[in-house]
């Protein structure tokens, strides 16, 4: 999982103007929170890196150009358009049963338009969080990092989901809407019963695309110590009380609030 104390907020923009400055009135505080959100929203990217790092079949992504034709590295990397996967990829892999794993494949609006005749309007494409083809069948996924989600992005998510069905209609193909913390099926909050066909948990996903779930998550908690700590001391020196400090510094903890 992500550091909070590298999701400090940017030094530029004015803590004083977010929300968590107008819930407390304290910049430090303001700060904490602050991080502690910016480091759990990106904790959802991280598990779709673990999730490709441990796949144990061909993983088909685009490949990027980190250097110029003098060796100088490039700021910003490149991505090459002639290896970017496609729609006709996908399918060529589940026909030719190449076992494999699209992360983040996008399906454009002209394909959309050409397989199944939706017009996504304002959108150029949709991007799917993953794709995986095992012998012969394709096993569409978006990966929440929870146990729930909020209705507003339910709706979204399974709005998504319902034209990538049609989509692949033709072919084997079982989607899914993966809650990775959440330990029963029942325990889900979705509401809608169009959302919950597709919903399922983080270990029953990871038993049909063969993922180590245990050693994913096992993977992830490295820095929950690293983070409790940076938490309990930050939180501490915003309002130091010397016995309480004194007790903390004493198990080898060091007191500092960030800068």
């Amino acid at each position: 999982m992500a550091l909070v104390e590298n999701a400090v907020p940017d030094k530029n923009v004015d803590i004083e103007l977010s929300g968590y400055f107008r819930l407390y009135g304290n910049t430090k505080i303001a700060t904490l929170l602050q991080s502690s959100h910016s480091a759990v929203i990106s904790n959802g990217s991280e598990l779709e890196h673990y999730i490709e790092k441990n796949s144990k079949y061909k993983v088909c992504k685009v490949k990027v150009r980190t250097t110029q034709k003098n060796g100088t590295l490039l700021k910003n990397p490149k991505k090459l358009k002639d290896t970017i996967p496609t729609f006709e990829d996908v399918l060529y892999n589940c026909f030719e049963k190449v076992d494999s794993y699209f992360p983040k494949i996008r399906i454009s609006k002209e394909e959309l338009k050409k397989h199944i005749d939706y017009d996504l309007k304002s959108k150029k494409n949709i991007e799917v969080d993953g794709i995986w083809v095992i012998n012969g069948e394709i096993f569409v996924a978006e990966y929440k990092d929870g146990f729930a989600l909020d209705t507003k992005k339910s709706d979204s998510e399974i709005n998504m989901l319902q034209i990538l069905e049609e989509f692949f209609q033709n072919v084997p193909c079982s989607l899914y809407l993966v809650l990775w913390n959440l330990d029963n099926i029942k325990d889900h909050s979705i509401k809608s019963l169009e959302a919950a066909k597709y919903v399922i948990t983080g270990r029953e996903f990871s038993k049909i695309v063969n993922l180590d779930f245990d050693l994913i998550n096992k993977s992830r908690d490295r820095y929950q110590k690293a983070n409790e700590k940076y938490f309990i001391t930050t939180a501490l020196a915003l309002n130091p009380v010397k016995g309480i400090l004194e007790y903390i510094e004493g198990l080898g903890y060091k007191i500092e609030a960030p800068v």
